[in-house]
């Protein structure tokens, strides 16, 4: 007997784990212009073709992108964990991945940057 299939013996385990992958499931990327320390939190409208976000937090820490994130996965309908910022985690403009379905997301995207 192998020590691999002992093991899998010892731990009640038949064979590894895998999971079934979603046919819909695309990360669509796209630019967030960020307003921190705004009254109100809100995500609209278009700043040079980026999404404007404004946020409460101010930016220290990273906390206004923290904020961003968990706004953005609540105004697109995605689990938190689904919304990541790629790049300018330290600047006003960042690039921003969302996974989910891409169709619902651009719709979503194109109803957002088209308010005001």
């Amino acid at each position: 007997m192998s020590r691999r299939f002992s093991l899998l013996k010892l731990f009640n385990a038949v064979a590894p784990f895998t999971s079934r992958a979603r046919d819909t499931s695309a990360v669509m990327r796209f630019s967030v212009r960020v307003h921190p320390g705004s009254p109100t939190s809100h995500v609209g409208g278009d700043y040079n073709g980026a999404l404007q976000v404004r946020v409460q937090s101010q930016a220290v820490d990273g906390a206004a992108t923290k904020e961003v994130c968990a706004l953005l996965a609540h105004v697109f309908g995605v689990r938190p964990g689904a919304v990541q910022c790629v790049k300018g985690a330290r600047s006003r403009t960042k690039l921003i991945a969302i996974d989910g379905n891409e169709e619902d997301l651009a719709d979503k995207l194109a109803t957002l940057l088209s308010l005001n």
